[in-house]
């Protein structure tokens, strides 16, 4: 290659990327002020669960700095949290750094998402390649067969699971399984049940199949596949390649609703993720503990959006000329 038209090639692609990276930065900046708002402005805080919270309020409005006027409190909330210092909780876990609670309980959430969101897109991919061209009826099956909400599909389930189980045990036909019974025990099937929920509920693969089923056919009328179909050559691999950018945005894309539903998974069955964390805090009025979490998913959010936009400029380059 040209030595001049690589340095040009580069530099497009560096502009391209200082793009993202400053979109990154200013989505980032205004999640964490936004998030801070909502749960400043809030009814109520966790004095109010304290039993003795009149004589108390004074002293711990102080120490917790809920005495400070608003923009104080953002300003210094940003600051903390740039320097490392997410604060402790002062409900759920009285005293605990919060950097500590989600160390201790990311991985069981990562456990879920990470499964799911590759499960539903593969899942997405092959029924979309399975329904090209073939009657509506089949797409609306597809979306009808995922619009139940998650939280019923879990349920209903954990029910038939349960049910059906131990009707075999009272009739000698199964011995009482190992995971018998849920969601009480921790087992692989409990896993396995959030995992697909979360990829195939509340419309989640519907909308995900629907997307890449837009692309997909795009793709395979473009100029590029029709040459190759032409060829007698095969189309799959390039279909992929040119798709993957697509499939990295729509993972993106997908990952603050299926941030939403990790927190309905882990409450229905019992698993103790940053998910079911979040819900406590909220519960129990834990503002320092609900803001750090909020903010790890904002953080979580910006950076896979800009990730898989850096990873699209890098494979298309026909992306690096939008403005």
């Amino acid at each position: 290659m040209d030595p001049a038209s690589d340095r040009a090639r580069r530099g497009v692609l560096a502009k391209a990327l200082a793009r993202q990276l400053v979109a990154f930065t200013v989505s980032l900046l205004l999640s964490l002020s936004l998030l801070q708002l909502l749960l400043f402005n809030a009814p109520g805080d966790a004095i109010d669960l304290l039993p003795n919270a009149a004589e108390l309020r004074p002293e711990l409005e102080a120490q917790w700095g809920l005495d400070r006027p608003l923009p104080e409190r953002l300003g210094q909330g940003l600051q903390a949290m740039a320097r490392g210092d997410w604060g402790y909780s002062v409900a759920v876990r009285t005293g605990t750094p919060v950097l500590e609670l989600l160390a201790a309980t990311a991985p069981r959430s990562l456990g879920v998402l990470l499964p799911a969101m590759g499960l539903q897109l593969l899942l997405a991919l092959g029924l979309a390649l399975l329904t090209r061209g073939r009657r509506p009826i089949v797409r609306a099956a597809i979306q009808l067969g995922s619009a139940l909400p998650l939280f019923l599909m879990l349920l209903a389930a954990v029910t038939l699971l349960n049910e059906g189980a131990w009707a075999l045990v009272q009739s000698g036909r199964l011995e009482r399984p190992s995971w018998f019974a849920l969601p009480d025990q921790p087992s692989a099937l409990r896993w396995g049940l959030a995992t697909f929920g979360l990829a195939w509920a509340s419309s989640a693969l519907g909308e995900a199949h629907a997307d890449v089923e837009l692309h997909s056919s795009r793709l395979l009328s473009g100029p590029h596949l029709t040459a190759c179909r032409a060829r007698g050559e095969p189309i799959l691999l390039p279909l992929l390649h040119n798709l993957l950018p697509e499939l990295l945005a729509l993972g993106a894309r997908r990952l603050p609703t299926m941030l939403g539903g990790l927190v309905i998974a882990e409450k229905v069955l019992l698993i103790q993720g940053t998910g079911a964390l979040l819900w406590d805090a909220c519960l129990l009025r834990d503002h320092p503990l609900a803001l750090g979490i909020a903010a790890t998913c904002a953080a979580l959010v910006a950076t896979t959006t800009l990730g898989s936009e850096s990873l699209r400029l890098w494979i298309d380059p026909r992306l690096r000329a939008q403005p």
